[in-house]
């Protein structure tokens, strides 16, 4: 099977499932003696026979084509509902990346954490006193730009950044 042909059999399976009998259940026609599957009207609750089953109709194949309505309702309310969740984080992640990162914003709220000015002190040589205008240096030095502006312009430079920021988290973690 191919995914073309998938998607054609799926909307068509999908267009009969409307169409199609809700519930089918299994009985036995006593006159005959066959096995039988029928079809179940939801509003009057009658139950009239669709298909006789042959005796060479083994238990999971009679319980697949008794349950088939009800498991390809389950499978196409299963197939929506993923499609829905898709769509949803399609929407999040395109907003996501329409919103410019703001690493320059980042990194100048960071410089004035002392935490951060501790980290750059124990891990970078950042010397005291501790001074967001030392940190903001310190950084422009580590990273190698000349402005931070350029995080939010040069894809390597906030890479870089992003790398700071990750060793600075590790090391709060264990530090």
């Amino acid at each position: 099977m191919n995914l073309d042909f998938a998607k054609e059999t799926y909307l068509d399976a999908r267009q009969l499932l409307g169409l199609a009998s809700e519930e089918w259940c299994e009985s036995f026609e006593v006159e005959s003696g066959r096995a039988e599957i029928c079809a179940k009207d939801v509003l009057t609750g009658e139950v009239e026979p669709i298909a006789h089953l042959l005796p060479a109709c083994g238990y999971d194949d009679r319980r697949i084509m008794t349950h088939a309505p009800t498991y390809m309702r389950a499978m196409d309310f299963l197939l929506q509902h993923a499609f829905r969740e898709i769509r949803d984080l399609r929407e999040k992640l395109a907003a996501r990346e329409q919103k410019p990162k703001q690493y320059a914003t980042e990194c100048a709220m960071k410089c004035s954490e002392p935490a951060f000015l501790r980290f750059l002190e124990e891990r970078h040589g950042l010397q005291r006193p501790l001074t967001q205008e030392r940190a903001a240096t310190k950084v422009r030095s580590i990273l190698n730009i000349s402005s931070r502006r350029e995080l939010d312009s040069n894809q390597d430079a906030a890479a870089r950044w992003r790398s700071l920021v990750n060793a600075f988290d590790a090391w709060r973690r264990h530090g």
